[in-house]
C-alpha cells in the first residue's frame, strides 16, 4: 500500500467565535471524512495514516482548546459534547451535508454523541480505541459539579510548563503513552509553542479540568441505540480491548461491529500499524 506523498494543507475555520485549525489530506477524493483526536492530542495524530487512506478527503481538527486551534472564552467549557456545534459549523462550510467521521478516543465518544442525534449527517463513523465513557454513578454528579468549578478556577489562572526542549516535551508525553520519540514528534511539534524561556504546550490547561456532568451509563447506551450509521470500533489489544465487559455492552445495545488489532491504545500513529490500520479503515468507508 503506497502513501499519498502531497502534504497536508493548513486550514483555518471561523466557528462559533472561535478559530478552529485542521488539516486537509486527499482534497477532491470522493469520500468526506472528518477525523477527531483524543484528549490532549491534535490533528497531527493522524498524521502518519492519512496519506494511505484511499479514496478519502480527510479534514483532521484541532479540538477548541488543543494544537493551532483558538482557546474557549473565559466562561467557555470543554465538556464532552461542546465540540459538536463546531465540526457540525466545519462541515457546513465545507458544504458537507453527510460526512463520515473517524475517531480516536475522547474523539469517538464525540463521534457517538454526534452519530446518534444528528443521523442526517452522518454516513459511517469508525473509531479508533474508544467507543464509551466510563459508568459515572449519578450519586456523584454534585461532587462531579463541585470539582469543576474549582479546576475552572484554578486551571484558568494557571501557566502552561515551560520546557527546554522539544525532547523533554516528547519525554514527558511519552510517560502517558506508549508510541516512540519519533512517532510522537508531531503531536508534540504541531502541540507546543515557543516562548521566551523554551517551549510550552498550546492546550488549554482547563482540559486537566473535570468535566462539569458526567453521562451517566443509561444515557450512554441510549446514544448507542441510535445509532443509524455503520460503524466499526478497531479495539487496541493493549487498549480498549482488555475492557471485555464493555464489549460486551456495545454488542447488546448497538449494531457496531468490534475488530481487534495489535497495538496501544495510540496504535494508529505506530509506524508498525499504520499501513494495515489504514487498510481496514479505507476498505469500510470504501468498499471495492
Amino acid at each position: 500500500m503506497t502513501a499519498d506523498q502531497s502534504p497536508a494543507l493548513e486550514r483555518k475555520f471561523s466557528v462559533n467565535g472561535l478559530s478552529i485549525s485542521a488539516q486537509q489530506w486527499g482534497i477532491g477524493n470522493p469520500r468526506k471524512v472528518i477525523a477527531l483526536h483524543g484528549w490532549l492530542d491534535n490533528s497531527a495524530s493522524f498524521s502518519g495514516l492519512a496519506p494511505y487512506l484511499k479514496s478519502c478527503e480527510l479534514i483532521c481538527l484541532d479540538f477548541a482548546g488543543h494544537g493551532y486551534s483558538d482557546h474557549r472564552s473565559e466562561h467557555g467549557s470543554y465538556n464532552i459534547w461542546d465540540d459538536i456545534l463546531d465540526i457540525l459549523a466545519i462541515a457546513d462550510q465545507l458544504g458537507w451535508q453527510q460526512f463520515n467521521l473517524l475517531a480516536h478516543s475522547r474523539g469517538s465518544f464525540v463521534a457517538v454523541l454526534l452519530a446518534a442525534s444528528m443521523p442526517e449527517r452522518v454516513g459511517k463513523l469508525f473509531m479508533l480505541d474508544g467507543a464509551l465513557g466510563f459508568e459515572n454513578d449519578p450519586v456523584e454528579a454534585p461532587n462531579n459539579l463541585r470539582n469543576y468549578l474549582l479546576d475552572q478556577r484554578k486551571f484558568f489562572m494557571q501557566n502552561s510548563k515551560v520546557y527546554a526542549s522539544h525532547a523533554d516535551a516528547i519525554a514527558k508525553r511519552r510517560e502517558k503513552i506508549a508510541i516512540t520519540e519519533a512517532e510522537c514528534y508531531p503531536l508534540v511539534e504541531r502541540g507546543m509553542k515557543k516562548v521566551s524561556n523554551g517551549y510550552e504546550w498550546r492546550h488549554d490547561p482547563r482540559l486537566f479540568g473535570c468535566s462539569a456532568f458526567k453521562l451517566p451509563l443509561a444515557h450512554q447506551i441510549h446514544f448507542l441505540k441510535a445509532l443509524q450509521a455503520p460503524a466499526i470500533l478497531l479495539a487496541a489489544e493493549d487498549g480498549f480491548a482488555k475492557w471485555a465487559d464493555m464489549h460486551q455492552l456495545i454488542q447488546q445495545q448497538s449494531d457496531i461491529q468490534i475488530k481487534q488489532h495489535a497495538g496501544s491504545h495510540h496504535m494508529h500513529m505506530q509506524a508498525e500499524h499504520v499501513v494495515s490500520i489504514a487498510e481496514i479503515i479505507s476498505q469500510f468507508f470504501c468498499p471495492e
